[in-house]
């Protein structure tokens, strides 16, 4: 079996590490052969294609550019597109399977056109194929009957004029004309799916999957030691692809809890992710991290991980983050409720009550009995989000579509 994966980069995001991880599973458990196109390639590895090249690059940025100012989006470039429709016939997959398709990579009518070569599987990782133009609509429902007057054309990938109307027709049009499965990696974006105008869609879901052997509790004391964090406070832990100041995770009800906690001399916030260099007696930014490895020692090293996201697919790090023995105090955002059992293995409170939040992690710094029994919980609770399992439905839907 060969399968074709297509994403805007091979292990550089979620979606890339997603994709890589499965890659590397379906090859070394079952053989199956596996290739990528991807605008951007950060390894080394053999089998993935960039289908931008530099020249490329800069070219479609700039159109990209120029079309946002009137409000389009991928409607009429890439001209990479040319290259992922000529790599794909030459790979001749028996699957295609998509990821995310934004990033200005990816003509959106090129769907149809794969469609021909090969059944696809489409695995959304976030909002952006039911909405006009965002990866995340929050609290905003008009993606459901039709977008348009949309208040915040900000939101990745952004906007500068407001045609999500136009778009939002142009994707059912477009999507509606091809014949894909969609899977989703949380019951929450699936009856999403299901509302929108692709509810007709053959749509799965299959939660996914972490290394369990990597991500795995080990003793805190011998973490901290190796990490040179001190061996005396309690840890509470926060991650984030750009730290505090990625505006999808919450930073502000960070800043809350820390500016109503900071005296205290027992406690350390640990920001993972960010560029900035701040420490104090409490507080550490720890900066951006590559190795799973050393991810999985902080999490180890950690009491508590606290993570106040206000859009979330599905919640990776909450999985990583409880198969090493954390307790989580999150809101009731998206996906992750069908991860964190409310009072058994965390906190799940109210969607931005940011008072709520702080009482529940105050509650947890304050129980260590609680902490501990919850601890035990949340690395029973991890299991079933293993990379095996993942693996295994995928490749059972592949059987599935090729019978």
């Amino acid at each position: 079996m060969k399968i074709l994966f297509i994403n805007t980069a091979d292990i550089t995001g979620g979606a890339a590490l997603l994709a890589d991880s499965l890659a590397e599973s379906l090859s070394s458990r079952y053989g199956v052969e596996t290739s990528f196109l991807v605008s951007e390639k950060f390894s080394n590895k053999k089998n993935v294609i960039q289908t931008r090249s530099k020249p490329l690059w800069f070219m479609e940025k700039c159109f990209d550019k120029f079309l946002n100012l009137f409000g389009f989006q991928y409607c009429f470039i890439p001209l990479s597109s040319n290259k992922i429709l000529k790599e794909a016939k030459k790979t001749a997959p028996d699957i295609i399977h998509i990821h995310n398709i934004h990033g200005g990579y990816f003509q959106t009518n090129l769907l149809p056109k794969l469609a021909e070569i090969a059944p696809i599987v489409w695995t959304f990782h976030d909002m952006f194929p039911i909405t006009g133009h965002c990866t995340h609509s929050f609290e905003c429902e008009k993606w459901k009957t039709g977008c348009g007057n949309c208040k915040r054309l900000d939101i990745y990938p952004s906007i500068k004029k407001d045609r999500t109307n136009a778009l939002w027709n142009y994707k059912n049009k477009v999507f509606n004309s091809a014949d894909f499965t969609i899977v989703t990696p949380s019951l929450w974006l699936k009856k999403c799916v299901e509302q929108s105008f692709l509810k007709n869609k053959d749509i799965r879901l299959i939660y996914n999957g972490i290394d369990l052997e990597t991500f795995k509790r080990t003793d805190k004391q011998e973490a901290r030691k190796a990490l040179k964090l001190p061996e005396n406070k309690k840890i509470i832990l926060f991650s984030a692809n750009g730290g505090i100041k990625n505006p999808f995770k919450g930073g502000k009800f960070v800043f809350q809890a820390f500016e109503k906690l900071k005296n205290r001399s027992d406690i350390l916030f640990l920001n993972i992710g960010g560029d900035s260099n701040q420490t104090s007696e409490n507080w550490l930014d720890f900066g951006y991290v590559k190795e799973t490895k050393t991810m999985a020692m902080l999490y180890s090293a950690a009491d508590v991980y606290f993570f106040p996201t206000l859009a979330e697919t599905f919640g990776m790090t909450i999985v990583e983050a409880m198969s090493c023995g954390l307790p989580v105090v999150t809101f009731e955002t998206g996906g992750v409720p069908e991860i964190v059992e409310n009072n058994k293995t965390g906190f799940v409170v109210e969607y931005k009550n940011g008072e709520m939040l702080t009482s529940a992690l105050e509650k947890l710094l304050d129980d260590d009995s609680l902490r501990e029994k919850m601890s035990e919980n949340t690395v029973e609770a991890g299991k079933k989000f293993s990379s095996e399992r993942m693996t295994t439905e995928y490749l059972r839907l592949y059987d599935e579509l090729l019978k």
